[in-house]
């Protein structure tokens, strides 16, 4: 006999919410795990939790640790650094928006940036 059909939205008590929260969120970062070495692909997946504490698993094709940056040129050290900027800033901007939109469903209004659909979110697949 198969699990029913969770009904999903906020889970209001707030014991039960962190329960759920850290169980999802391990199974989460196994599947990632998983999907990475069953299929060899580069995966990445960040969390926020409630508090902004954040969890986060990653593939990583080049890894680059205190030492090996040395062999970096300095235009190279330049390159990762905006690309290290430029994704901190996106995933801020994605992070805002999935609160904004928490927020709103929590209190059953329309978010400022969708027109009342889930459709018309932009680019909000955090995945």
């Amino acid at each position: 006999m198969g699990r029913g059909k969770v009904q999903l939205r906020r889970i209001e008590n707030n014991v039960s919410r962190q329960v759920t929260f850290s169980k999802r969120r391990s199974g989460l970062l196994k599947k990632a795990h998983e999907i990475a070495v069953l299929c060899d692909a580069d995966v990445a997946v960040i969390v926020f939790s409630a508090k902004g504490r954040l969890y986060e698993y990653s593939t990583h094709t080049r890894n680059l640790m205190g030492e090996q940056l040395d062999s970096l040129t300095a235009r190279e050290v330049q390159q990762l650094e905006q690309q290290i900027g430029n994704a901190l800033r996106n995933i801020r901007i994605r992070k805002e928006k999935a609160e904004v939109l928490e927020a709103s469903l929590h209190n059953n209004r329309p978010a400022p940036f969708c027109n009342n659909t889930v459709a018309s979110l932009p680019n909000l697949n955090i995945w």
